[in-house]
């Protein structure tokens, strides 16, 4: 074999090499785009269920301070 042929086989495996990393480089940034899709559709979930943990909360308080409200009441009603 004389040097052109073998630089045209280096060459050629070179290409093959350059083609295949760059398939490697596309699935990793689907990989890596795929994953900040699913990381962004977690928190959305977790911020939708603490909404409704903190307007449980709210509510719950409220009426708390409603029955103690009454309560007091009652107690001063009793004493008198």
């Amino acid at each position: 074999m004389d040097n052109e042929q073998l630089l045209k086989i280096i060459l050629e495996r070179f290409d093959k090499v350059d083609l295949q990393f760059k398939e490697v480089l596309h699935r990793l940034d689907s990989i890596e785009r795929s994953q900040q899709e699913d990381v962004h559709g977690t928190l959305n979930l977790i911020s939708k269920k603490v909404d409704g943990v903190m307007y449980d909360v709210e509510y719950l308080s409220e009426k708390t301070g409603k029955h103690d409200t009454k309560i007091n009441s009652l107690e001063k009603r009793i004493q008198s």
